[in-house]
C-alpha cells in the first residue's frame, strides 16, 4: 500500500489530507446527527454537504496530478534521444494513481454524503 502511495508523487499527500478532512467531518456529523441532543436545524445541515464537496475536489485534484505529470513526461521524453516504450507505459500507469485514489476517495465521501443527508431528512421528518 505503501508503494502505491509513494508512486503517486506529492500529489497523493494533498489527496490524502482531503481523506483526512472527509473523514474528520463525517465523524463529527454522525456524533451531531445520531446523538441524543435536540436537532438545531441549522447546526445540523452545516457541513453535510462540505464531505461531498472535498470528495469532488479529490477527483479534479487527481485529474490535475494526472495531467501534470503527463505534462512533464512529454517534457523529458522530447528532450530524450531514445526512450523505451515501457517506461512510458510505467510512467503513464503511476500518473494514473492519483486518479485512482483520487475517485475512492470520492467514491467513500459520495457514501458517507448520502447517511449523513439521510439522517438530516429523517430527523427533520420528526422535527416537523
Amino acid at each position: 500500500m505503501l508503494h502505491f502511495f509513494n508512486a503517486g508523487g506529492p500529489f497523493m499527500w494533498l489527496l490524502l489530507f482531503t481523506a483526512i478532512a472527509i473523514v474528520a467531518i463525517t465523524i463529527k456529523k454522525l456524533f451531531d446527527l445520531f446523538g441524543n441532543k435536540a436537532p438545531d436545524r441549522l447546526h445540523l445541515e452545516k457541513g453535510i454537504n462540505a464531505v461531498i464537496f472535498w470528495g469532488g475536489m479529490s477527483v479534479v485534484l487527481g485529474f490535475f496530478a494526472h495531467f501534470f505529470g503527463m505534462y512533464l513526461a512529454m517534457n523529458a521524453i522530447s528532450r530524450a534521444p531514445d526512450i523505451s516504450p515501457a517506461i512510458i507505459a510505467q510512467g503513464y500507469a503511476q500518473s494514473l494513481t492519483t486518479i485512482l485514489f483520487g475517485m475512492f476517495i470520492f467514491l467513500f465521501s459520495a457514501i458517507f454524503w448520502f447517511v449523513l443527508r439521510w439522517r438530516y431528512k429523517q430527523l427533520m421528518l420528526k422535527t416537523s
